[in-house]
C-alpha cells in the first residue's frame, strides 16, 4: 500500500526533530495509565488527548501533568552520546545511562536497572546484560541509531545503504548492555529499522515498512527462539491486508500491550500504521492500555519521523516537560550530522 505524499516543506532536520519530540509526547500521555487495561482508562478518564497528572499511581504518583520517564531519558542518553562522539560508542553510553540512573530511575524496568547497576559496580558492559530480558526497554530507547543511519546516508550522498558487519555487532552490544536476548536484539533492530522507513521514504509505503522491519528481526531471530517477533510481525501484516484493525482486534491479538516486547512492538505497530498521518492512533494507543508510556512513546516517535513536527498539537508541545531540552538535543544532532533541512 501506498499512502499520500508527505506534506509540501517537509525535510528531513524537521522528521528528525519530530521523531525525538514523539518520543517525549506519547511517554508523557502514556505515563498516568501504564499498566491499567483499556476499559479502566476509558471508565476513569475517557479517551486520553491530553496530559493527565498520574494521581494514585504505584509509581508515578506526584509527578506532573506532561512529564516524561525513562523512555525518554535513556533516548536522549543515546543521542547525547551520538552527538559526542559522532557515532556509537559503547563505553560513553554505558556512563550515560549510569548517569541518568543517577538522576532518577523511576519507571526503569528491572532489567535495565539492574544491568546498569551491575556496570555501576565495575562489570564490564559486555557481560551486564539480564539473560532473560525479554521487555521493551531497548526498543524504546533506539530511535536515535535509526536517524544516525539516515543521517550518514543523506550526507554521504548514497542512493542505498545496507548494515554492515561491524555495524551491526555494535549495535547487538548496546543491546546486549541490559537485555542479553535474541528476542531484545530483534525487536530493537526492528525498531530501528522501521524509524529510517518512516524518515527515508517518500511517498511512505506500508509495504516497505514491513520489508524493513524483517530486515531488522532476521539479524537477531533464531530458528530454536521460543517467541519469534517474525511470526507476530507476520500475523499482522496478513490481519492488515485484509482491512483495518478495531482497537480490541489489536488489543487482545497482543496481550493488551504489555511490557513484553513480543506483545508491545506488533501491538505498537499495529495502531501506528493504520492511520499513520493522523494523532488520533498517538491517542488510540495510549487509550488502550497496557504498557502505555512505552507504546506511546514507540508509537510517537514514528508519527514524527514520518510527518515532522506539525503532526502534534501545539497543547501537546507546550504542555511537555522540558521540552526545550528536546528541540536543543535535536537541533544538535542534526548539526552534528550534517542535517541542516
Amino acid at each position: 500500500m501506498i499512502l499520500k505524499n508527505k506534506e509540501a516543506g517537509m525535510n528531513l532536520k524537521d522528521q528528525i526533530t519530530g521523531m525525538f519530540l514523539g518520543v517525549g509526547i506519547g511517554d508523557a500521555l502514556g505515563m498516568p495509565v501504564e499498566t491499567l487495561s483499556k476499559e479502566e482508562i476509558a471508565s476513569r478518564f475517557g479517551r486520553i488527548t491530553t496530559y493527565l497528572s498520574p494521581n494514585g499511581h504505584k509509581w508515578f504518583k506526584g509527578l506532573k501533568a506532561g512529564k516524561w520517564t525513562d523512555d525518554t531519558q535513556l533516548t536522549l542518553a543515546i543521542a547525547e552520546s551520538l552527538i559526542k562522539k559522532g557515532g556509537i560508542d559503547l563505553d560513553d553510553i554505558a556512563a550515560r545511562h549510569i548517569s541518568a540512573m543517577g538522576e532518577c530511575d523511576i519507571g526503569w524496568g528491572r532489567s535495565t536497572k539492574e544491568s546498569i547497576q551491575r556496570i555501576k559496580n565495575g562489570v564490564h558492559w559486555s557481560k551486564s546484560g539480564n539473560p532473560q530480558g525479554a521487555g521493551n526497554g531497548v526498543a524504546m530507547k533506539v530511535s536515535p541509531i535509526g536517524a544516525y543511519l539516515t543521517a550518514k546516508f543523506f550526507s554521504r550522498g548514497l542512493k542505498s545503504w545496507s548494515l554492515d558487519e561491524d555495524k551491526k555487532r555494535i549495535i547487538s552490544d548496546l543491546i546486549l548492555m541490559t537485555h542479553k536476548t535474541n528476542l531484545a536484539i530483534t525487536s530493537a533492530f526492528a525498531q530501528i529499522f522501521a524509524i529510517t522507513s518512516c524518515l527515508e521514504n517518500d511517498p511512505f509505503s506500508i509495504e516497505d515498512f514491513f520489508h524493513r522491519v524483517f530486515a531488522g528481526v532476521i539479524i537477531g531471530e533464531r530458528e530454536d527462539d521460543p517467541d519469534k517477533l517474525s511470526e507476530r510481525i507476520r500475523m499482522l501484516q496478513k490481519k492488515m491486508r485484509k482491512g483495518v484493525l478495531t482497537d480490541k482486534q489489536i488489543v487482545n491479538t497482543f496481550d493488551r500491550g504489555t511490557c513484553y516486547v513480543y506483545n508491545s512492538l506488533p501491538f505498537s505497530y499495529a495502531f501506528f500504521l493504520r492511520k499513520p498521518h493522523s494523532i488520533e492512533v498517538l491517542y488510540d494507543v495510549v487509550s488502550s492500555g497496557g504498557d502505555t508510556d512505552t507504546n506511546g512513546s514507540i508509537v510517537g516517535s514514528l508519527l514524527g519521523a514520518l510527518n515532522g513536527t506539525s503532526i502534534f498539537p501545539q497543547h501537546l508541545i507546550d504542555g511537555l516537560w522540558r521540552k526545550d531540552k528536546i528541540f536543543e538535543i535535536a537541533d544538535q544532532f542534526c548539526n552534528r550530522f550534517k542535517i541542516l533541512k
